[in-house]
């Protein structure tokens, strides 16, 4: 199975382009950043050889196990201007990508492999987060850091906070996860979600911390403000996490139930935290660009639900679809204020994972939906199809523009 990159005009509903970056073994493309010249970076895992690497590559060749992580640049004529593998002898894949915007790159994931290239290592559990810094145009440049406790660590997401450090949140089943000045020091339940700040320049970790209740908590997104304080999405069973006194939601409501954090304050001791669910399973979208914080500091995340009764305000789409449905929803800056949430949905399997906020209120989500009859809302901009398939199934990857009132 090959990777594709598509390059989309939504105005004129085109294929600009669609380039091939692994051919000779299974390679998927999980995770694509944009930069202000056009270029596409695209980051995932591949399974063999075949990837198209070029002369300046960090690691020219497959490292060996059961997948690599990777990086490929593309120009906006669909060229591939940059490849390079990024694993070693263990199981590499990545899950997350920044740009610095002075030409620096961040790739982030999990790792099983003890040769993990520029490795600076503090994990030691079977799978470990890692980070991973270069110039492009510089490939001595490179450095990383792995880090994780005597289990099981699963990165997500990064995000750069525009004050020298990026970010990384994800999940951890280890007791001696590597804190660092923590709000919650130890592991609480199953699994909690892990959020550490890194320094850009030399990835060393300024903080680190748990974040959960009694039950299975995991960590599927984060975003920064304009502060730079960290806001995190995720997922959990758990009915005693951390809530504020004025969360939207302050109590679980099914299975599984979304919730999203607010991390600020001296330290990032100020912890503000609401659930966001119905009475059947609630979700987050399994990406780490599944939240953002909008100029006026409204929190806004997508995902899929199972709940007929999941809390909707302003929306597009009031009732429930069937099987899951996807859903959009917006919070105030407190986290005590839901502002607009609607289901996006058919009458099958519908997901949303990837969002973005423009600074004009247009709004961006994309996902997968499996129904006939997915419904485009009448305030919908743009709405575009494509036919793909998944595990078998005949999907479609939706991408899905539009704007909610400004309040």
């Amino acid at each position: 199975m090959a990777a594709f990159v598509l390059r989309l005009d939504l105005d004129e509903g085109k294929l600009v382009y669609a380039t091939r970056v692994g051919a000779d073994a299974m390679t998927a493309a999980l995770r694509i950043k944009t930069d202000e010249k056009g270029r596409a970076f695209v980051t995932g895992l591949t399974k063999g050889s075949g990837l198209l690497v070029t002369d300046d590559a960090v690691q020219p060749r497959f490292g060996g196990g059961e997948s690599d992580a990777f990086l490929v640049s593309i120009a906006p004529s669909g060229r591939v201007s940059y490849g390079t593998y990024l694993g070693g002898e263990g199981a590499d894949v990545g899950n997350a990508l920044e740009l610095d915007g002075g030409g620096r790159v961040l790739v982030g994931g999990t790792t099983t492999s003890a040769d993990f290239p520029g490795l600076r290592s503090s994990g030691r559990g079977n799978a470990d987060a890692f980070v991973f810094s270069w110039r492009l145009q510089d490939a001595a440049s490179h450095h990383s850091v792995v880090f994780g406790g005597s289990s099981e660590e699963k990165l997500t997401g990064i995000a750069l906070d525009g004050k020298g450090g990026v970010f990384a949140v994800g999940y951890t089943k280890s007791e001696d996860f590597p804190v660092h000045d923590p709000v919650q020091p130890d592991l609480r339940g199953v699994s909690d979600l892990f959020l550490a700040r890194l320094q850009v320049s030399s990835l060393a970790i300024s903080f680190s911390t748990y974040l959960g209740g009694s039950g299975d908590d995991s960590g599927w997104g984060v975003a920064v403000d304009e502060r730079g304080a960290p806001v995190v999405a995720g997922i959990t069973n758990s009915q005693d996490l951390p809530v504020s006194d004025d969360a939207f939601q302050r109590t679980a409501q099914g299975g599984l139930d979304a919730f999203v954090a607010r991390l600020d304050g001296p330290a990032f001791r100020t912890v503000r935290l609401t659930y966001y669910g119905g009475s059947q399973d609630d979700s987050s979208g399994f990406d780490g660009k599944d939240i953002k914080v909008d100029a006026s500091g409204r929190v806004w995340l997508v995902g899929l639900t199972s709940s007929a009764d999941l809390p909707v305000v302003n929306a597009l789409q009031k009732s429930y679809g069937g099987r899951t449905d996807g859903f959009v929803a917006v919070f105030s800056r407190g986290l005590a204020d839901l502002r607009f949430g609607t289901y996006s949905g058919g009458s099958e399997r519908d997901i949303l994972e990837g969002l973005d906020v423009g600074s004009d209120g247009t709004v961006a989500v994309s996902g997968l939906t499996f129904s006939n009859d997915h419904p485009m809302p009448g305030r919908v901009i743009q709405r575009r199809q494509s036919e793909i398939r998944v595990g078998g199934q005949v999907a479609n990857a939706v991408t899905w523009v539009f704007r909610v009132p400004s309040r």
